[in-house]
């Protein structure tokens, strides 16, 4: 039986009226912040806004959360500052507002200094002194202001209603229902500052397979998007629908051959087996030290005579990929189930942050690992998958060539994956415990996976 899930508890600084008040709860001869509890890995913002309507019925949205309000005085302490989205609505039944000056003040220390130290924060946002547009009080005012002068010539009207899923000083994802359909808000900062003109590029050039761009709020390097229709893969439990995604990502990466001057001048990661092999020398002398470093006994590190195997098998699954003639196009690091829409209609490839040019087999690698951790289909649903995104790419190329170069994909893959971010070439962060792990896993894991390869593959024929 599954354990229920431990539940976090955050303590919400809920302010109004450009954060001159707080919403506090008389608790005996004090006053305390009022607290909800969320489920843990999951987005963040929509949890803290979903509970805070549930429970207190404030409908509010982020201002700073999570790793922005990481140092605090009570270590382990988690809150949030939120602001309602209705400056004048009545407190809730038992709460109040209360003036700024004072609601740290009516608050024991620990909370006292939590509400001091946020608001603090905060306000380096509004005078400037840092940089970040979604951490400033009425921001979604704006919002909800340039949203429905870009709706009205199109005939849309907003309702009013919204749905905030990531909250950041720089990065905002948000529903907004409209009364014939539903718009998407997206909005992001450094590293993935490129993610807009990638969007732009993709929609402009193949509008089939992505979200309809409205417009463009540059000041905020956002963007308004249609709502894609059906269903997200990741909420399916047909295997059908994953055979529809092969296949779509197929006639997507084919429609894109050619365009990949024009992707990678808009901000697409260059992956192509060029640029692995030229990244692969320094990588694995940096997870050689990493391997040496290992203080742990289990999981075994690779030894230096492993590392140099390594390297020799990932070059030449690079020369297969290259030998079997398909083209570099367009690529997606993160390409996962909850990015990809379904319906009747064809797919929607969402979210472009990782998006890349490499050879395709890459791609539809990453989504043939997902499907393996989905439960969804049967033991040789894996072979059925690689079926359904062949089959548009064999009208181009030879089925046998296919299917010996994607024998040899997924060592190409999880190293595509490891080097797509220069986290690797940084000693300071790779100290950190956790990314050391993380990356001599990822490098195991490519030992696993050039070994399987040589038993599945052989080279492609010319």
């Amino acid at each position: 039986m599954k354990a229920p899930e431990q539940l976090v508890t955050y303590r919400l600084i809920i302010t109004r009226r450009s954060a001159s008040e707080v919403l506090l709860v008389p608790s005996g001869t004090r006053w305390t912040l009022p607290r909800v509890e969320i489920r843990p890995f999951r987005r963040l913002a929509a949890e803290l806004t979903s509970e805070a309507s549930r429970a207190w019925s404030v409908d509010a949205y982020c201002l700073l959360a999570g790793s922005v309000l990481s140092r605090g005085p009570a270590p382990g302490a988690h809150h949030a500052v939120l602001e309602a989205a209705r400056q004048n609505d009545q407190a809730p039944g038992g709460s109040y507002w209360v003036a700024r000056t004072t609601a740290g003040k009516r608050c024991d220390l620990e909370e006292n200094q939590m509400v001091t130290r946020a608001l603090a924060e905060l306000d380096c946002y509004v005078n400037g002194e840092k940089v970040g547009p979604f951490a400033k009080p009425g921001w979604l005012r704006d919002l909800f202001g340039w949203t429905a002068g870009q709706l009205a010539p199109l005939g849309l009207r907003l309702t009013g209603s919204f749905r905030q899923y990531n909250a950041s000083p720089a990065f905002a994802l948000l529903r907004l229902d409209a009364v014939e359909r539903r718009v998407w808000f997206k909005a992001t900062g450094e590293p993935n500052a490129h993610e807009l003109p990638t969007t732009v590029e993709l929609a402009r050039l193949l509008t089939r397979y992505a979200p309809r761009v409205l417009a463009v709020h540059p000041d905020w390097n956002g963007w308004l998007a249609e709502e894609a229709e059906g269903v997200s893969l990741d909420e399916s439990r047909d295997f059908s629908d994953w055979e529809r995604a092969a296949s779509d990502l197929a006639e997507f990466q084919i429609a894109a051959i050619g365009q990949h001057p024009r992707l990678l001048a808009a901000g697409l990661k260059d992956l192509r087996c060029a640029a692995l092999v030229g990244r692969m020398e320094a990588f694995l002398t940096h997870m050689a030290e990493l391997m040496a470093a290992q203080d742990a006994p289990t999981p075994a590190p690779l030894a230096p005579t492993e590392l140099v195997t390594l390297g020799e098998a990932l070059q030449d699954s690079c020369a297969v990929l290259d030998s079997c003639g398909l083209p570099d196009t367009i690529g997606q690091v993160d390409f996962n189930p909850g990015n990809i829409v379904v319906s009747r209609n064809g797919c929607t490839f969402l979210d472009w942050a990782e998006g890349c040019v490499a050879n395709p087999l890459l791609t539809f690698e990453y989504l043939r690992q997902h499907l393996g951790r989905s439960g969804v289909g049967a033991a040789a649903s894996g072979q059925r998958l690689l079926a359904s995104y062949l089959r548009p790419w064999g009208r181009l190329y030879p089925l046998a060539h296919l299917r010996r170069a994607a024998a040899f994909a997924p060592p190409v893959a999880v190293l595509a994956y490891a080097v797509a971010h220069d986290t690797w070439r940084c000693r300071e962060q790779t100290r950190n415990p956790e990314i050391a792990g993380l990356y001599r896993s990822l490098t195991r894991r490519m030992f696993r996976e050039v070994i399987s390869a040589s038993q599945r593959g052989e080279p492609c024929l010319q």
